[in-house]
């Protein structure tokens, strides 16, 4: 799970500054960088179970702040222990006591974490094709259903961000996501640096005609 950081204490401090509403929101950047993660508010309002964060970053004090809102325990994962110890620098980011950390790749993170059920995911880590489509089927065996994958990254603006350290080349595996008949699937052109925010939806299994997806596999 390898990934480009260019953040710091400072840039965090930043994006926690919160607007005074019930749901997280940065006053700093409003919608321009990780707005779109406020979805994941609506999603734990209806939907019980857990949080998985792959990618410690802008979006870890988000996920802490909706978590502690709902009760709920974030599972988070990064491979870099200096973004980890950046987000560590800053007060309230995570809650430690309850939340977990876990610093190495996110194969390894998803063999060794016992996780109960999640309700909503986000992937964020590694930006290859192979790597991205692992965390998705790692982290779609844990969700429930009518849970949530948010996805960064599978909409690169320009050919300029199909290099790893960017987007890579995991705009793949939207392509294939975008043909299965199990999920609900919709990509996001702004905001998260415009590269691309894809909402994934696991549909119920056995549902009646009119529920079902017209997609097939």
């Amino acid at each position: 799970m390898e990934h480009a950081y260019g953040g710091s204490p400072e840039l965090v401090r930043r994006v926690a500054n919160w607007e005074n509403c019930s749901i997280p929101f940065s006053k700093e950047f409003g919608w321009e960088r990780w707005s779109l993660l406020l979805l994941g508010d609506c999603v734990l309002n209806y939907i019980q179970g857990d949080i998985v964060e792959i990618g410690v970053c802008e979006s870890s004090i988000f996920f802490t702040k909706m978590a502690r809102k709902y009760g709920r325990k974030v599972y988070h994962c990064d491979l870099q222990q200096s973004v980890v110890a950046d987000c560590l620098a800053v007060d309230g980011y995570f809650d430690e006591e309850k939340n977990s950390i876990y610093v190495g790749t996110s194969d390894d993170f998803f063999k060794e974490t016992k996780f109960t059920p999640i309700a909503l995911g986000f992937i964020d880590g590694g930006h290859l094709y192979d790597q991205v489509k692992k965390d998705f089927e790692s982290l779609f065996e844990l969700i429930v259903s009518n849970g949530f994958i948010f996805i960064h990254d599978l909409l690169p603006p320009s050919e300029e961000y199909l290099v790893e350290t960017r987007c890579g080349d995991g705009y793949l595996l939207r392509k294939e996501l975008e043909k299965r008949g199990d999920i609900d699937i919709l990509t996001f052109p702004f905001t998260a640096w415009n590269a691309g925010f894809t909402v994934i939806r696991k549909l119920p299994k056995n549902q009646p005609y009119y529920l079902e997806s017209g997609r097939k596999e």
